[in-house]
């Protein structure tokens, strides 16, 4: 029988978007799957088990599934006619049927599209300092998941207008729910925004930067909403509903009726007026509807505002009304309709309403003035509070209940009140005297323009107010900061001619005494501060100053900065003197003109440039720049501009931009750094860039992780001329040497650690090698104490400098080498390069009062603090980059002569390179034999700094010795002594004078350092195999052997290749002695570290079938991982008897004993049929005894079982296994000193949520090792590869490891060393 689809957009709007998983699956899982299975092999290549399988079906008749055209699918014209499901089957129901039809026809897609109808930005915050936000309402009615939208934006000017710059997303997992809203907000915005937060993003709007909001992925996307738009610059931000650049300084909320966004259409969202307009503009800093949508605006709110206060009355004002002075709140009318305020209320705390006003209207343009004198009996316009003069708040709420206004402030001055200026404006200045009631005005400035203007500056050029005082009242355009001697600064107060105007103050404006509005002392302004001066006009030279200041006041940043006015050559004139210009599409005429000028020009004339400001540029004949920004200024009958920075003058697109533009930042901005910790960071931030620079610090000599970084500078050298490269993609470019001439694209990032930011290129595409061989940037000598603080240090970052006449102050250091100082103030050395590391890890640092002549490395800005000036770090990069002074000698490659003697010899030959810049005046040998006083041999002067000396020696002495060399003291304070080893009192060297060296003597070690005497000796020692071939073809992949029985008697060793033998051979092993063995084909020693073994061995079988040694008989006490000597049985066959497997771990088993102890097993040199057994082990399971070969890997004691017989008889199950109660212990790390890897480990009594997390010497947590993942009773290790929570190496210097287990919380140190 034929079904027909009917009303079918009845169904589409009763069903909804069709979700594929949960009802169109169902449908075949009920009525087709039993044939439809099985890859389709069963019914016509059709398996409808699965949404993959259903799209790759087959069919002869045609498509199986067309997505959008149901009647052309196959599947719905079965489904439809009856003839599927076949025979006696029933026919799918109607209701079916047409779900198939309109899944099809919704495109067939395994997961339904997102319907973003009704999600749209519902508020946005562009507040003081760094109070911004995004608000999103979802009024779609479901919830939605934002992985698949993001919100990209263009900075203020895009390159390309109608594109976005920066791509920014959601992050994992983030997602809206229905009627809810999602909160985007900078991550050091106030509490009250961050608690109503679900992402922190740095980089919001600043007004003028538009946002929008996208469904989609880069390369394709769809506009759902924007807040601006993509089109080009808007100034300092774009008009809302009548109110100019409301997108700055002030609070957006969507109107109530908007439902959803406006697709990209800005202009029509923003409205011309209040009506037409979606958006409700309100104050600054208004954030009372954050966290919810929508919201009932309405009313006359946005047109009263509170105009002026004064919280600290003295004698003003309001004397006449009351008899004293009281604080007051002015309310200012700003539109054009009377406003009732009935209703009303009145506070000085959030919603709390202490007045109420009665019927009374605020006429347009007009004025009321609330007396808050706390009186309770006031009578409106009294209010029933006091302001603080200390700080706090005023509120006003609405007839309705609805907040107003709700403002705080700060601290107060006696009789100054603060308002706006004009009279409704954003702008607020504290007007002395008060003003309630009246127009405000902030005293009375000199415009600019006033002192500049003049009809005929042909003519006459003079100042019409020539030698009078004036006030100016403006913006600095150029600061004082990095102009010659500090004497000049530029302040402007209107954008274009005639408007600005240079301040000279002859002393250095670096000793003036700035105050702020209150008087208190300040530091100077920076560029894009507001000020009010006062001083003399004077000309000079024909240039109009400003000098003889009396007073600057420093108000802090400009709401509205100046912007340069747009130029050409030949409009530089008179008019423009003082102002900031910008000139575009130039070219260099004349690179040197003597005095730092050049000529350039433009189509229009020629003009020149100077250098009163340090802007790094260096002109060559010919080159073409897209702009220069500068101050005009004039001198010996010239116009000059006066670049202020490297960024004021720009490349032309596609020529390599400077990477003195990508790194230079304003003085004041570092001096900002030092308490903000990012005001040092690049302006081009973000931006993709080509840099053309000479490679100073090669490929591979810096630790880059899996990737690469380098270092290349401008080939003029000095301040600002170097930025470190990286690519994750090591193989992304060929090496890079010293001197190649290179260019390089990527994208300028900030690497920030702690409180440092360090400028660098991210590589985004392959280096490009110009030329090699070129002459290296010249270095600059500087002092100590300009690497200390950002101010002096930043312009090194990444430079090559050199240092010179230092004294090492510090060498007890957590993460550095060591500290240097000439006298002006300590800088850190660093060892971040490779070659530095190996000889510093080797020899230890320099002893204090080394004499340093020389010192050469780049800066490196990283981790540390500004409150010790730790932050930057000298980073040599070759040990030939230190010239040390004469100093304690250096001892260095120690060898002996035998290093393992014997009967027939009488003496040993120590032998060693001492080195000294000075003259090394002794050298001693100090030795011990048999335990006897300490006597000394010389080491005598050989060539090429070789010392040496011998020890006397007889048959069976045991020796022990170290090293020390005596320089004679010039130019130090005293002599200094080198020793080796450097700890003697915990390690020293030694050996034993004997024909049969065993196992044994191998094996054994007095000192606490646990290293053995024979450590990088060839020796030759005979045993019995204990584990053989068999053992070396498993994971463990060597060989085991003793020649005796009992502790410290046993030995692993390996061969390069598989040598057969069997377990009763005698054997001799000759190879090399260590213990800290590097894996094969990795880079570290975790697995093998701390375990004895002859390396890389050659093997003689003397005879076979010899008795095994008799395994040593121990306890799972004497076994367990913090036995007393649990060492001594490193390598030795063992056997514990009468045990219960007490735990599985993830890679071992415990067991214990009669002690209630355990101890581990393992199965790294299991055969295959050991291995299988041991994965079927239980808990409870007993055993008559367990036997293997006892070793340390992987950071923990083990018995390692070599097969089945090392299993004695199984003694059943039992079901209650008793073992001791471990303590809760935090034990020591293993190795320490470590590099790269240590193991921590721990042990706990219960079963419990574990936290282990290392963290530097600071207290900053560095990593996470375990974070409340659950673990058993027992002994436990954990190992740390030395790497951040990013991956990154930390330094080298002290940590310290911290456990909670339960309610057990310890912590330990430990020493990394590189």
């Amino acid at each position: 029988m034929r079904k027909t689809i009917f009303s079918f957009l009845a169904f589409s709007l009763l069903f909804g978007q069709v979700d594929y998983e949960s009802q169109i699956q169902s449908i075949f899982i009920s009525n087709c799957t039993s044939c439809h299975q099985n890859g389709g092999g069963y019914q016509n290549n059709l398996d409808l088990t699965s949404y993959d399988n259903l799209m790759d079906g087959e069919s002869d008749n045609g498509p199986v599934v067309i997505p959008g055209d149901h009647a052309g699918s196959l599947l719905w014209q079965k489904v439809n006619s009856g003839a599927m499901p076949p025979g006696a089957n029933p026919d799918l129901s109607s209701d079916e049927i047409n779900l198939i039809a309109q899944w099809i026809d919704e495109g067939a897609t395994e997961t339904p599209a997102v319907d973003v109808t009704g999600l749209f930005f519902s508020e946005y915050g562009e507040g003081s300092s760094n109070n911004k936000y995004l608000e999103i309402y979802n009024g779609t009615g479901s919830d939605v998941d934002l992985t698949g939208l993001a919100f990209p934006n263009v900075s203020n000017d895009p390159t390309t207008p109608g594109e976005y710059e920066y791509w920014n997303t959601f992050p994992g997992g983030a997602s809206v729910a229905a009627g809810d809203v999602y909160i985007i907000a900078h991550g050091e915005a106030d509490d009250a925004i961050l608690s109503e937060a679900d992402f922190t993003f740095t980089y919001l709007s600043n007004g003028n930067d538009g946002f929008c909001l996208v469904e989609g992925d880069e390369g394709s996307y769809t506009i759902v909403d924007c807040i601006g738009d993509w089109n080009g610059n808007p100034g300092n931000g774009w008009d809302v509903a009548g109110v100019p650049e409301a997108t700055m300084n002030h609070t957006l909320v969507r109107k109530a009726n908007i439902t959803e966004g406006n697709g990209g259409d800005w202009a029509s969202s923003a409205g011309t007026n209040e009506d037409d307009s979606e958006w409700h503009v309100l104050d600054q800093d208004t954030w009372e509807y954050l966290g919810s949508h929508p919201h009932d605006i309405s009313g006359p709110a946005p047109t009263v505002v509170v105009n002026e206060f004064l919280a600290d009355a003295g004698s003003c004002c309001g004397a006449e009304i009351f008899g004293d002075g009281e604080d007051f709140v002015e309310l200012y009318n700003h539109g054009d309709e009377s406003v009732n305020i009935m209703g009303w209320g009145f506070g000085d705390t959030d919603g709390e309403v202490e007045t109420t006003a009665p019927d009374t209207s605020i006429a347009p343009d007009g004025f009321i003035v609330l007396w808050y004198t706390g009186n309770n009996d006031a009578v409106f316009p009294e209010v029933d509070a006091k302001l603080s003069a200390g700080g706090e708040a005023i509120y006003i709420a609405d007839a309705d209940g609805n907040t107003v206004v709700y403002m705080e402030f700060g601290e107060q001055s006696e009789d100054i009140s603060y308002g706006r200026v004009p009279d409704g404006a954003d702008t607020w200045e504290y007007l002395d005297p008060p003003s309630p009631g009246a127009a405000n005005a902030a005293g009375v400035y000199t415009a600019i323009y006033d002192i500049q203007y003049v009809a005929d500056p042909d003519a006459d050029d003079a100042s019409p107010l020539n030698g009078q005082e004036v006030t100016i009242h403006g913006v600095v355009t150029a600061e004082f900061w990095g102009s010659d001697q500090y004497r000049y600064m530029h302040v402007q107060d209107e954008e274009g001619p005639w408007n600005g105007i240079v301040c000279f103050e002859y002393g250095g404006w670096d000793s003036f005494g700035f105050v702020d509005e209150n008087g208190n002392s300040v530091i100077g302004p920076g560029e894009g501060d507001e000020v009010t001066l006062t001083g003399t006009v004077e000309e000079y030279s024909n240039l109009t100053e400003i000098l003889d200041i009396t007073e600057v006041i420093v108000h802090g940043a400009a709401d509205n900065l100046i912007e340069p006015s747009i130029v050409e050559a030949e409009d530089i004139d008179e008019a423009y003197e003082g102002c900031l210009i910008k000139i575009n599409d130039v070219t260099v005429t004349d690179p040197e003109l003597g005095y730092g000028e050049w000529e350039f020009s433009d189509l229009t004339g020629s003009a020149r440039c100077d250098d009163k400001w340090d802007y790094f540029y260096h002109p060559e004949t010919d080159q073409e720049l897209a702009a220069i920004v500068g101050i005009l200024d004039y001198g010996y009958g010239n116009y000059k501009l006066q670049p202020r920075l490297a960024r004021d003058v720009v490349e032309s697109d596609g020529d390599p931009t400077r990477i003195q533009r990508i790194q230079q930042v304003l003085y004041s901005d570092l001096i900002k750094a030092g308490a903000d910790e990012s005001s040092d960071m690049s302006y081009m931030y973000g931006d993709t860039v080509l840099l053309e620079g000479i490679v100073t610090m090669p490929t591979g000599l810096s630790y880059a992780g899996a990737g690469v970084k380098f270092i290349f500078a401008d080939a003029n050298g000095g301040p600002w001329s170097g930025i470190l490269s990286y690519d994750p993609d090591s193989s992304a470019f060929p090496i890079l040497f010293e001197g190649d001439l290179i260019q390089a694209t990527g994208y300028i990032a900030e690497y920030t650690t702690g409180p440092a930011n360090m400028t660098e290129l991210f590589i985004t595409e392959p280096v490009n090698i110009l030329d090699f061989e070129q002459p290296l940037p010249v270095i600059d000598t500087v002092n100590t104490g300009d690497l200390r603080w950002p101010t002096e240090a930043e312009q090194w970052g990444n430079v090559m400098v050199r240092i010179e006449d230092g004294m090492v102050t510090d060498n007890d250091l957590l993460y550095e080498v060591f500290e240097v100082d000439d006298g002006t103030g300590g800088v850190l050395v660093d060892d971040d390069s490779d070659s530095i590391q190996v000889y510093f890890a080797e020899h230890g640092p320099p002893p204090v009062g080394s004499l340093v002549q020389s010192i050469e490395g780049w800066l490196y800005h990283h981790y540390g603090s500004y409150d010790d000036s730790t932050a930057y770090k000298l980073c040599p990069l070759y040990m030939d980059d230190i010239e040390f002074g004469a100093g304690p000698p250096s001892i260095i490659d120690l060898s002996r002569d035998p290093c393992a003697p014997t009967s027939e010899d009488t003496e040993v030959t120590v032998s060693c390179v001492i080195t000294d810049n000075s003259t090394v005046a002794e050298a001693w040998i100090h030795y011990s034999i048999d335990d006897g006083e300490y006597l000394t041999s010389e080491l005598t002067a050989g060539d090429n700094s070789t010392f040496s000396g011998v020890i006397p020696i007889s048959a069976g002495n045991v020796v022990s010795y170290y090293i020390s060399a005596t320089d004679d003291g010039a130019d130090q304070l005293e002599p200094k002594t080198g020793l080796f080893p450097f700890d003697f009192e915990n390690e020293q060297l030694g050996f034993l004078v004997t024909d049969n060296l065993t196992i044994e003597n191998i094996q054994y070690t007095p000192w606490a350092a646990g290293k053995t005497l024979y450590e990088g000796c060839d020796v030759s020692v005979t045993g019995i195999v204990t584990a053989d071939s068999a053992q070396y073809n498993s994971s463990y992949s060597s060989y085991a052997f003793q020649d005796g029985t009992g502790q410290w008697n046993g030995l692993t060793f390996d061969t390069e290749s598989l040598v057969e033998v069997t377990r009763g051979d005698e054997v001799t092993v000759t190879g090399h002695i260590t213990e800290y063995d590097l894996e094969d084909g990795e880079d570290f020693t975790y697995k093998f570290a701390g375990n004895t073994r002859l390396m890389d061995a050659s093997v003689t079988i003397n005879s076979t079938q010899n008795d095994e040694p008799a395994p040593t008989l121990a306890t799972c006490r004497a076994l367990e991982q913090t036995g007393e000597e649990v060492e001594s049985y490193e390598g030795v066959l063992v056997k514990i008897t009468d045990v219960t497997v007490s735990s599985i771990n993830q890679y071992d088993w415990s067991l214990t004993d009669a002690t209630g102890s355990e101890a581990l097993i393992d199965d790294d040199m299991a055969v295959m049929a050991a291995d299988n057994f041991m994965s079927d082990l239980e808990v409870g399971q007993e055993f008559e005894y367990v036997m293997g070969i006892f070793n340390y890997s992987w950071g923990t004691y083990k018995i390692q079982i070599r097969n089945l017989d090392d299993f004695g008889a199984s003694a059943g199950i039992n079901d209650d296994v008793h073992v001791n109660p471990y303590e809760y212990a935090l034990h020591e790390n293993y190795p320490n000193p470590f590099n790269p890897e240590t193991q921590i480990r721990f042990s706990i009594g219960g079963q419990e949520n574990v936290k282990l997390v290392i963290y530097d010497v600071m207290g900053r947590q560095v990593r996470t090792l375990v974070n409340g993942d659950s673990f058993n009773s027992g002994f436990h290790v954990i190992n740390w590869n030395g790497l951040d929570n990013v991956g990154n190496p930390v330094a080298s210097g002290m940590y310290f490891y911290r456990i909670k287990a339960g309610d057990f919380i310890a912590h330990k140190k430990m020493m990394l060393v590189k």
